[in-house]
């Protein structure tokens, strides 16, 4: 785990210590504050859930220079497409266009398992990898030729499904984020000014597409923390759709730097492990320990709405 040093990153990038000193004296109408998040996710399923599931893989060469990839996982804007054609390619030594990943028919596919749990590239793309490089070992047998592999626990994994304890997940991804804020002491408003953040997830299969995910999530959980409302009249959800429940656009994005470390898993694609639902997680508690900063009270309730602030104000 290199929590220490994510943590010294984002420290550095931020100007954290600097800025703490220098927001602490509360002056005037608009007031800075800054926060940190420390956190991390689960990749692929809690406990036996992988084993029960016994996910399967298909790589099948079609051609000399070409081959298929047999799963149930689908895009659905995360990547896969790119990512799990990435894996086979480089496994094969083919060009990534040479390698072709269908939208799945579950007449066809084998069951890789959902799509869910931060799960699809730790846990499917390595049964790809495994797959691939087999394919690539006995390549000339035959003009189509097909491999599968299912997944089992690495032996390093202990869990007792009794006592529900040992490792809850085959692996982890962390992360570190700081949040800078700036509250409208008037109206109380917030302004997001900055985020930086340092997140392990392994080795990045594609950088560009794990700065998406990061960029998205810490969007998400920003959103979360801000202006994302969700309750009840009567018995029924008030936001029943987009119209009425808020949450922010490209508009509202703040500047976000974002940095990697190298902390390869052995038992993932080339080190990978996962980053779908690892950047929400940090952004909403480093928010609202920024707005804390900046008001001087503790913050334990979000969305830190403007109405929500005043309350704890007066208190």
């Amino acid at each position: 785990i290199k929590i220490r040093e994510m943590l010294n990153r984002v420290l550095k990038l931020s100007d954290y210590r600097k800025k703490e000193g220098m927001f602490a004296s509360r002056k005037g109408r608009f007031r800075k504050g800054i926060g940190l998040g420390i956190y991390l996710h689960g990749c692929g399923f809690t406990g036996k859930g992988e084993e029960i599931i016994q996910g399967t893989a298909t790589v099948r060469k079609l051609a000399e220079d070409r081959a298929e990839i047999l799963v149930s996982n689908v895009e659905m804007g995360q990547g896969a497409q790119t990512t799990l054609r990435k894996i086979v390619a480089t496994t094969l030594e083919l060009p990534i266009e040479n390698i072709d990943y269908p939208n799945p028919d579950t007449d066809r596919v084998p069951d890789s398992g959902p799509t869910v749990a931060s799960r699809t590239v730790i846990i499917v793309g390595h049964l790809l990898e495994s797959a691939a490089k087999e394919l690539k070992a006995r390549w000339d047998e035959n003009e189509v030729l097909s491999v599968s592999k299912s997944y089992r626990h690495p032996s390093y994994i202990q869990w007792d499904q009794d006592k529900l304890q040992g490792d809850a997940y085959p692996a982890y991804s962390w992360g570190v984020v700081a949040v800078e804020v700036e509250v409208d002491t008037l109206t109380y408003e917030t302004a997001i000014k900055g985020v930086w953040a340092v997140h392990d997830v392994g080795v990045a299969i594609d950088e560009d597409i794990i700065r998406g995910q990061i960029e998205g999530g810490i969007l998400q959980g920003l959103g979360y923390a801000s202006i994302e409302v969700m309750d009840t009249e009567n018995g029924a959800y008030r936001q029943r759709s987009f119209t009425d429940y808020i949450i922010p656009t490209a508009v509202d994005a703040p500047k976000i730097e974002s940095e990697l470390v190298d902390n390869p898993y052995e038992y993932g694609p080339f080190g990978a492990k996962c980053a779908g639902e690892l950047p929400i997680a940090g952004a909403a508690p480093a928010y609202a320990a920024a707005v804390g900063h900046a008001l001087g009270i503790p913050v334990h309730e979000i969305p830190a709405k403007p109405e929500t602030l005043i309350k704890r104000v007066e208190k």
